[in-house]
């Protein structure tokens, strides 16, 4: 069956995108509400917004197993309004609306992933029955009544008009924009904003949500809703109908009137069932089908919102706050198109034709140009970089979910998570980062609590994610304040599972810790859910060095574990050095190099493991040879006659050997031919090439491969 209807296909991404960040910000506020243990007002409402525009959004999709997970999920929060502090008593909601949550995550995933062939809309009953149970239960603990309002969906489809006059209610019959289509729809959506803001009595057609044949009735009688505003007030109720998209006109039937009874007959319906009256009071003038003139008049409450909405508009400097979503395809064409401008732009001006010429106005023009191209770079660079804030909240629902599984008491503490980093490095970090907070909460973090008293650390453990920018690239620490890696532990199982190259007395202590980093290795001797099999941190590790990135460990035994990720913004455009090694052009990214050196005979030394060294302000620093390294032929073979350059990846310095330097230059990382995978370039060192201004071609160097490599 196909996924969507005809016609839809183009509001399916966007669908997926609103769903999957109203889904991030349902997990936040049942991670911090679960902390407190109470439901604010605030917390609730929220919650039900979500609810509201998953289940809308899902319908107006065609999603009906969606949209009726969110129905059941509304129905049981609609309880725990009306008495918010039975949610102490009730942590079984956490956890069913976490469930909630991966279930509407997981379908998703599966709509992405599914051909229109092969995709089945998953049965939720089980669920479905939960949620039901708990609602029940929930009930119970009120006191066995049921809540005092009408709950959401049962307002929405009565089976029968209400009779007689409620306080404060108002109906109000709304007009859509003619040729808006799916008007049923509008009228669900337009639904799901009014109960926001108030208590839903009675809707007409009051099926809108499952009936498409109600849009015709919709088109030719209008959309009758009867609301009580929360806290009697109606006007937040009419700004919204205003401010709602496709809403035409609307008119407000007399206040004490009750919505109409569904007609006999369609066509005539409107003329007997409503009381096309003005409304006589001072705050509701006599209205008209124009939206502006149906406007009541504003009450305190409505000032003060508009003065909020001043306030926050001179914050902002007068304007408006414009954002727009943009497929993430059309910055990755633009970033493309940017980046072979720079590369044409140093085709023109390194041109071998304008050898020995004086072109002053060239000149001045090529600078202006370059200032351009900087500038047009660095604007394209920051639309495509966001917050790490997205990817670090996830980690909380992990930590949650497994220190009660596991039975830890732990927290989890944020910092930097507004660093911005290019959004394709930012996907890529979601699964390493995920395996090393696993790691700190089953292997570092103590089971026993006492254990951690006797060391004198607080009962409650702590999982740190922190964030920040470093001379071009992006520290991300991943630590626990746990037990540490035991080293004595770690030789042990690496020398019986035979990963050992060198005498065990030999290996230093950052060499063993970093041992828990390759394939196959594992300290747990029975497998779990969650380790125990040999996977998982070698995955870590080969995913950030494919991000261009590298991971190193430091641990100290009894105070705890520090993961350290280092990144670079970005993977596309790099500022680089070039080096000249006999015919060939290397470029070095900037980001790795800490000094360029030319070489005295009194600071070379020869030692007999590492080779040639270099003395450097009292730091020994290993030399490697280019030309040696590549069998590039070159008569700088002297290492006084050429250059050397310091890089620091990792913690990791060596001293790369150059006939000389040419200058820096952005470049445009472009990927190796797919034919050239087989002979392991990039294991060699070699990340990728670039064009250069004469039409050349010059390798990147990959820092941390071409020095774990040598």
């Amino acid at each position: 069956m196909a996924k969507v209807e005809a016609g839809m296909e183009s509001m399916l991404e966007m669908y997926i995108f609103e769903t999957n960040t109203l889904l991030e910000q349902l997990d936040e506020i049942l991670l911090r509400t679960e902390d407190a243990n109470v439901f604010s007002t605030e917390d609730i409402n929220e919650i039900f917004r979500i609810m509201h525009t998953i289940k809308g959004s899902s319908a107006m999709m065609g999603f009906e197993n969606l949209q009726q997970l969110a129905h059941k999920g509304e129905d049981m929060f609609f309880v725990i309004r009306e008495k918010p502090e039975i949610a102490k008593d009730a942590h079984f909601v956490y956890e069913l609306i976490f469930e909630v949550s991966d279930l509407y995550k997981a379908e998703i995933e599966y709509i992405q992933t599914s051909s229109d062939d092969e995709f089945t809309p998953t049965d939720f009953s089980k669920t479905f029955k939960k949620l039901m149970d708990a609602t029940e239960r929930l009930k119970a603990m009120e006191g066995g009544e049921a809540p005092a309002q009408i709950a959401p969906e049962a307002a929405s489809a009565p089976t029968a008009p209400a009779t007689g006059t409620q306080s404060g209610t108002m109906t109000v019959r709304v007009f859509f924009e003619d040729g808006c289509k799916m008007e049923n729809l509008r009228a669900f959506l337009l639904l799901t904003k009014i109960k926001e803001e108030a208590d839903v009595i009675f809707c007409e057609p009051h099926d809108v949500e499952s009936n498409a044949d109600s849009a015709r009735d919709i088109v030719e009688n209008g959309f009758f809703v009867t609301f009580r505003g929360f806290d009697g007030n109606n006007d937040a109720v009419l700004k919204t109908i205003e401010g709602a998209v496709n809403v035409q006109s609307y008119e407000i039937i007399d206040e004490a009137a009750v919505a109409p009874a569904p007609p006999a007959e369609k066509a005539e319906a409107p003329a007997e069932a409503v009381q096309q009256q003005p409304v006589q009071s001072e705050a509701a003038p006599a209205p008209a089908p124009a939206k502006a003139a149906s406007a009541p008049a504003k009450t305190a409450e409505s000032n003060a919102v508009t003065k909020a909405q001043e306030d926050i508009k001179k914050a902002n400097g007068g304007q408006k706050q414009s954002l727009i979503s943009v497929n993430l395809a059309k910055l990755d064409t633009l970033h493309d198109i940017v980046g072979e401008i720079i590369t044409t732009e140093s085709m023109v001006i390194a041109n071998p034709d304008l050898d020995g010429l004086e072109l002053e106005s060239f000149s001045k023009a090529a600078r202006q140009l370059r200032k351009l191209t900087d500038e047009l770079q660095d604007t394209v660079m920051s639309i495509r970089m966001v917050p790490l804030a997205g990817v670090f909240q996830k980690m909380g629902r992990i930590v949650r979910d497994m220190k009660i599984k596991l039975n830890k008491d732990a927290e989890l503490v944020l910092e930097g998570e507004n660093t911005e980093v290019d959004k394709s490095i930012v996907d890529n970090l979601n699964d390493p980062l995920m395996h090393l907070v696993r790691n700190c909460m089953d292997h570092g973090i103590e089971s026993d609590v006492q254990q951690r008293i006797a060391a004198d650390k607080p009962e409650k453990a702590t999982v740190k994610l922190s964030a920040r920018h470093s001379a071009g690239e992006v520290i991300i620490t991943v630590s626990d304040d746990g037990a540490g890696i035991d080293c004595n532990k770690v030789l042990a199982k690496a020398a019986k599972n035979g990963l050992l190259t060198k005498p065990e007395s030999e290996y230093t202590e950052k060499e063993i810790q970093n041992m828990i980093l390759l394939p196959g290795f594992s300290t747990n001797d029975v497998v779990t859910e969650y380790s125990g099999r040999g996977v998982g941190m070698d995955v870590v590790k080969s995913n950030i060095e494919q991000c261009g990135g590298t991971l190193s460990v430091e641990s100290e035994q009894g105070k705890g574990t520090r993961f350290i990720i280092r990144i670079p913004l970005t993977l596309a455009i790099v500022e680089g050095m070039k080096l000249r090694v006999g015919p060939t052009i290397f470029t070095v990214p900037i980001s790795s190099i800490k000094e360029s050196l030319m070489v005295a005979n009194n600071q070379l030394l020869n030692d007999t493991k590492q080779g040639e060294m270099i003395m450097i302000r009292g730091v020994c620093y290993p030399i490697l040879r280019l030309h040696e390294k590549f069998k590039i032929e070159t008569e700088v073979t002297n290492l006084e006659e050429g250059i050397l350059l310091l890089v620091d990846v990792g913690g990791k310095n060596v001293c790369l050997f150059a006939d000389r330097l040419i200058g820096e230059q952005p470049v445009v990382v472009k990927p190796f031919p797919k034919y050239l995978s087989q002979y392991n370039i990039k294991g060699e060192g070699l990340s990728g090439c670039t064009v250069m201004g004469d039409g050349t071609i010059s390798l990147i160097i990959d820092v941390n491969n071409l020095i774990s490599t040598s």
